[in-house]
């Protein structure tokens, strides 16, 4: 739903697993659970994509290829 760097390979980001919205560390080689929230902290309006998606999007389109 959301990321934001926090260094050169450092990252947190936001998803959403069904109901849960689980905020993550992300670095090297490692992925980290920093806070799981039962209740939305950002609501994803439908029909719209965020950056963090569309970005997911091209990667993976780039890598089909």
């Amino acid at each position: 739903m959301a990321a934001m760097s926090l260094g050169n390979r450092e990252r947190a980001v936001l998803v959403q697993v069904g109901e849960q919205q689980l905020l993550l560390g992300v670095a090297q080689g490692q992925v980290s659970l920093l806070k799981s929230f039962d209740q939305p902290v950002i609501e994803l309006e439908s029909g719209t994509d965020s950056a963090f998606s569309k970005k997911l999007s091209q990667y993976i389109q780039k890598r089909s290829k």
